[in-house]
């Protein structure tokens, strides 16, 4: 039986990059998975030809030098996956009710658009985008200066509501709609979302906004090849049932299976609450249980996979953000569908028309929560009639701003939170994992050192989500191990 230096629990990005990064500096390393997929909330997954993404839906700032490209570099991904930039002049088109905005990329180009649809709004505009480059760049891991300075991130921002500053920044209402028109990004709440999270994702995707050809499960194979290639092993089919804990430490994991996997150290990628029930009684304080048990997390998410008719959609390098009204923060709204996402799929395969395409919206686990006990293709024909009552309702709602699309579907695809749940893991099938309150800022947010010796957290569940934010947690973990200046200046001369 193998004794491994570090074991990673979980494949999603966070496990795999800091899988990656620490075989290759050395550390003999092994990934274990519950399911056969690897990639957690990064997986693909094709219908009829048509390669679809869990959860990378298009992502941000990897302009060459841009905050994300530095840190896909680090992780190897740069030159190993196929990036396309979203269209500079028309990235995002926002629909609030009946007026249509079109949204560019580039602090500059943002600032010009907005201020030729709202011109009495002018200097409100330059200082909210002001405002959001000041607040990324209070992050150490964010703004990658020359000189190292400390990974703080704590901020003062923390404590600011987002929709708060959007509402003291601007007046008109239909500006305050388009500004937090992108959040379902972040599924950002009204009274709870704070600032630094509005402004870490929005203003990363105003700088350029990119898809990725291979899809998130592309991202997720190169890691693990690399995991791999340095040495290490990942093991897919393998679900953690117990963490052994003596004298403060984890010793090995029990697998279903019967199987033992033994290592120094461990990085958990799962979500503190499922993790929680897995550790030994006494492993942690009954404090800290409590605690991570009671947070609230993030909504989960319905999806629409479309496979096209050969030849009818074209593919559209843009994104559609569709609101009823200019109330964006629909989180929480007794009308569903809110508001929806909309996108057509980006591969090898796409030309100048799209094979498929994807609509995504807002669902509470509530709306599936009596089908909890069920399992995958076995939840009954009441969930099937659920489940394509609501894939009408969002397709008559994505014919506003696709006519006709109806008629060119070939077939399409649905999945619920119960889905994302069963598939990556994730309570509830929460999107973005534990909701981040601004009124409280410290209480929902965990450091990657626990208090086993030898445990160490990683993931969107630390300080925040989004790709570019599990790859910031994913540094801060491997810093305890490579230290902190050793993987900055790593960073800034990547």
């Amino acid at each position: 039986m193998a004794k491994y230096d570090i074991v990673v629990i979980g494949s999603g990005l966070a496990g795999l990059q800091c899988a990656y990064l620490l075989s290759k500096e050395g550390y003999h390393v092994c990934v274990v998975d519950q399911n056969d997929r690897i990639g957690g909330m990064m997986q693909s997954f094709a219908r009829d030809g048509v390669v679809f993404n869990t959860g990378l839906n298009y992502t941000e700032s990897l302009g060459e030098g841009e905050v994300l490209y530095r840190y896909f570099k680090l992780f190897g991904l740069i030159g190993n996956i196929t990036l396309k930039q979203l269209d500079e002049v028309r990235s995002d088109i926002i629909t609030l009710g009946n007026k249509e905005y079109t949204i560019p990329q580039g602090h500059g180009n943002y600032v010009e658009k907005l201020k030729s649809y709202f011109s009495n709004e002018a200097e409100g505009i330059e200082a909210y985008m002001n405002k959001m480059a000041e607040v990324c760049n209070s992050f150490p891991l964010y703004k990658l200066e020359d000189q190292y300075s400390g990974f703080a991130m704590d901020s003062p921002y923390m404590a600011m509501s987002a929709s708060g500053f959007i509402n003291e920044m601007v007046q008109d209402p239909d500006l305050r709609g388009l500004l937090a028109g992108t959040n379902i990004l972040y599924a950002g709440q009204k009274d709870l979302t704070p600032l630094y999270t509005h402004s870490l994702i929005s203003y990363s995707f105003i700088k350029s906004s990119w898809r990725v050809q291979e899809g998130g499960s592309g991202i997720a194979n190169v890691l693990a090849n690399g995991v791999r290639k340095n040495g290490g092993t990942v093991i897919r089919n393998a679900e953690v049932v117990k963490f052994k804990v003596s004298d403060g430490h984890i010793t090995h994991l029990e697998l279903r299976n019967g199987d033992v996997v033994e290592g120094s150290n461990f990085v958990s990628s799962i979500h503190p609450k499922t993790l929680i029930p897995l550790v030994e009684e006494g492993g942690f304080k009954k404090v800290f249980k409590k605690r991570v048990l009671s947070l609230e997390d993030s909504i989960g998410m319905f999806s629409v996979y479309v496979v096209l008719k050969k030849g009818t959609v074209k593919y559209q390098n843009y994104n559609h953000h569709y609101f009823r009204t200019n109330n964006v923060w629909t989180t929480e709204t007794k009308v569903w569908p809110e508001n929806f996402l909309l996108y057509t799929q980006f591969n090898k395969k796409t030309s100048e028309y799209a094979d498929g395409l994807t609509i995504i919206t807002y669902m509470s686990y509530n709306d599936v929560e009596k089908w909890s006990n069920t399992t995958i293709e076995e939840r009954g024909d009441d969930y099937l009639r659920f489940k394509e009552e609501k894939a009408q309702q969002l397709l008559d709602m994505a014919e506003r701003k696709i006519p006709g699309l109806k008629q060119n579907i070939q077939s399409y695809y649905t999945s619920t939170p119960l889905t994302y749940r069963d598939y990556t893991g994730s309570t509830n099938g929460s999107a973005y994992g534990l909701i981040k309150d601004y009124k409280n800022p410290t209480y929902s947010i965990l450091v990657p050192k626990t208090r086993l010796k030898n445990l160490y957290f990683t993931g969107q569940n630390l300080n925040m989500h989004g790709i570019l934010g599990v790859s910031i947690s994913s540094v801060l973990t491997c810093s305890s191990f490579l230290g902190e200046e050793y993987l900055y200046n790593k960073l800034i001369h990547v």
